[in-house]
């Protein structure tokens, strides 16, 4: 079912967020309890169904199903407003969980048991603090494990994503800035992914000297990803230039995660 969950996981996130707008305690209205009841028949009446337990996937799908029903149970009554939106964001995170399994199960990509062992830390850790983030970097291994792609423009931007995303997590706009010695560089519109790789590290006490390496891979990641995506505008023939984007791709792929082992303390 390529799509549904995410797309599934995105309302969930819209209808917590809608619930931001409620300003008693208690979620009075019925018509709000309603429609989050039929998230929950949406789930299982046509997401459950389609979801075919591999013995990886059955405690992953059991966990989803029984957080689904504890909102059924909720929506019965006029619970509290933080409970409805905690347990949302419960269903979000282990929806997010299930959907990563089975894309590593099912693809015709990577082998779960195949997988890096660095690699599977920065997805085990990332899908425990930045959930979309550990899909974009699992999404970009399955995709470099493919033998035949017409285009390579795909893992190349997940895996920017991927790093962008969990600098956004960690290191926001506003207190970056707040940063001394920050400066906003020309062109810019907030602080660059180096920036905030500088930040992160700065904040943990990290010698500048060993600070300089993550923050150089960084700078190389975005301009090369953002020369890599231009190029493949400007090249004549897709079937003499796949390979060598594969390789480029590869090579962002290691600058990614030489990076993403610093900011989430991977150490191997």
């Amino acid at each position: 079912m390529p799509g549904v969950i995410p797309d599934f996981v995105l309302r969930l996130e819209q209808a917590r967020k809608d619930l931001n707008q409620i300003t008693s305690l208690q979620l009075n209205s019925q018509k709000r309890r309603d429609s989050l009841r039929s998230l929950v028949e949406e789930y299982f009446n046509s997401i459950r169904t389609n979801l075919l337990g591999a013995s990886e996937q059955d405690e992953d799908i059991g966990n989803v199903d029984t957080l689904m029903q504890d909102l059924l149970v909720l929506c019965h009554k006029r619970g509290g407003v933080k409970t409805y939106q905690s347990l949302l964001s419960k269903i979000r995170k282990s929806l997010i969980i299930l959907d990563a399994r089975i894309v590593t199960s099912t693809s015709s990509g990577i082998d779960p048991q195949a997988l890096d062992s660095v690699d599977t830390m920065i997805i085990e850790t990332l899908s425990q603090v930045v959930p979309f983030a550990a899909l974009s970097y699992q999404q970009a291994l399955t995709d470099l494990e493919a033998y035949q792609r017409l285009s390579w423009r795909g893992p190349a931007t997940d895996l920017r994503e991927a790093l962008r995303e969990t600098l956004d997590h960690l290191a926001p706009d506003k207190e970056v800035e707040a940063m001394s010695g920050y400066k906003k560089l020309p062109d810019t519109n907030g602080p660059t992914m180096k920036q905030k790789v500088r930040y992160v590290l700065r904040n943990r006490d990290v010698s500048k000297a060993l600070r300089a390496p993550a923050e150089a891979a960084t700078e190389t990641i975005d301009s090369t990803v953002g020369t890599f995506v231009r190029s493949v505008y400007t090249r004549s023939s897709v079937s003499t230039h796949t390979p060598t984007e594969k390789e480029e791709v590869t090579r962002i792929r290691d600058f990614v995660r030489v990076v993403l082992c610093e900011l989430l303390e991977i150490r191997t």
